[in-house]
């Protein structure tokens, strides 16, 4: 099956990224031995409590910040709090609440119009899979010897490991993805869990993976439900898989290192932003630009306030750039609230329930932004064009059909006054109406619509 659009509610989608282990303990009889206090700081190996009973109890506050879309990282059988070392891609983790607690999940969140994808990590698994301790124990009599690429007779890890492995860690072997089983194994997976009714994939290391793979993997998912959200994890540029029609989206970390840059670091003005902004949308197809999936953060990279130095001023402003600009704007779990971390594991802290640590502004700020994402079809679809861009002040229009937005943004620590297009505009938020010029107060942005 040949599928050449990207599905259609994309456009619509506000995500909520959620490290499971992290988020919400909703059923402490399923905490794992030595589980930490909610509130410790991470370790690599510390396990929290987080499970999917307590996403499902919180499906409320979600909805209520403006989420119509999961991304969930992985959540099937592993030995790690991150779960990227997978032993059963069948079978959810017993200690997030196991199959029945993601049915419910998933029944909950389709019923409050909030759609779930999934984290399927298919370069490698973990060390504790049935298939790589059969190779372990029985070498090359091993029905799974093929099934991944060691040198010897059986495999190894001390003092290096003697087969193929993510990145050198000796706890995640790699998959021999040139072997049919595999993939025949692995698509499978992709398969049954469309068919238990989630709403797409997101594809870890897709630069590690075959193109071919992906390719099929894309196959097997449209042909599964044509409106199912391939999306792949590309730290640089996406285009080749899109030419190559295998995934809808990819992850914008490119878009995210320049917000870095223009606004949590100072270090770019507004020109050179743009500059690089123009040349990045300039190498995807148009469609790709509205389906990727746009983040200020994830479980890979520091808390984008703790870039910021704090400033919640800033986070204010990256969020309403990608709430702004073209894509499915994405909020790591906490960062609506102020949660901070540096280098991971720190960017995995728990989210913190007691709202008195809450920063209330930011929060506000999140869920009007979300609103208005909802109400202006021009932020969804509109086209992208480039008004004002000056210092480090800029205005972008959004317009569909007859409706314009103008998004108006001082990344500067001083006020600077802007040009606006001929007409009269009326701020979204505040009310007001601008006409010429306008200023902005340092550290700030407008969103206006004309007439």
């Amino acid at each position: 099956m040949e599928v050449t659009a990207p599905p259609s509610w994309v456009r619509n989608a506000v995500f909520y990224q959620i490290f499971p282990d992290r988020f919400r303990n909703g059923d402490p009889g399923n905490d794992p031995p030595g589980t930490t206090p909610w509130d410790a700081l991470p370790t690599p190996t510390s396990f929290s409590g987080g499970d999917l009973v307590g996403i499902r109890e919180k499906l409320p506050y979600l909805q209520e910040l403006g989420v119509n879309a999961l991304y969930l990282t992985p959540i099937f059988r592993a030995s790690t709090n991150h779960r990227y070392d997978g032993e059963d891609y069948f079978h959810v983790d017993p200690t997030l609440g196991g199959d029945g607690a993601f049915r419910e999940l998933l029944q909950a969140a389709h019923a409050r119009g909030i759609r779930v994808v999934l984290d399927g990590v298919f370069n490698h698994c973990g060390r504790g899979h049935p298939f790589f301790q059969d190779a372990l124990e029985r070498g090359r009599r091993s029905p799974y010897w093929d099934w991944f690429r060691i040198h010897g007779d059986r495999p190894r890890w001390d003092p290096e490991p003697n087969y193929a492995c993510w990145a050198g860690h000796a706890s995640l072997p790699e998959w021999n993805l040139d072997h049919p089983p595999v993939q025949e194994y692995l698509l499978s997976a992709v398969r049954h869990w469309i068919r238990e009714g989630i709403d797409g994939w997101r594809l870890d290391t897709v630069e590690y993976l075959p193109p071919d793979f992906v390719r099929a993997v894309y196959r097997a998912v449209k042909e599964e439900n044509p409106e199912a959200y391939v999306l792949g994890e590309v730290l640089g540029l996406g285009t080749s898989w899109f030419r190559h029609r295998a995934l809808d989206g990819v992850m914008h970390y490119k878009l995210r290192e320049a917000l870095v840059r223009f606004i949590a670091e100072g270090s770019w003005d507004a020109p050179r932003f743009a500059r690089y902004l123009r040349a990045l949308w300039a190498s995807y197809p148009p469609e790709a630009n509205y389906s990727s999936y746009t983040l200020l953060g994830s479980h890979d990279v520091p808390r984008f306030r703790t870039l910021c130095g704090g400033d919640g001023r800033r986070v204010a402003l990256g969020a309403a750039f990608l709430f702004a600009y073209p894509g499915a704007p994405a909020v790591y779990y906490g960062d609506e609230v102020g949660l901070e971390g540096g280098e991971d594991p720190d960017c995995r802290r728990a989210f913190p329930w007691d709202e008195e640590r809450w920063d209330r502004e930011l929060l506000a700020t999140f869920r009007a932004l979300a609103r208005l994402r909802r109400e202006e079809v021009a932020l969804r679809e509109g086209d992208v064009r480039w008004s004002y861009v000056e210092g480090r002040a800029l205005i972008l229009l959004r317009r569909s059909g007859d409706e314009e937005i103008a998004f108006a943004l001082n990344a500067e620590e001083d006020e600077a006054a802007v040009s606006f297009p001929a007409g009269t505009w009326k701020d979204l938020i505040e009310g007001e109406r601008a006409q010429g010029r306008l200023v902005l107060p340092p550290l700030s942005f407008r969103l206006l619509r004309r007439g």
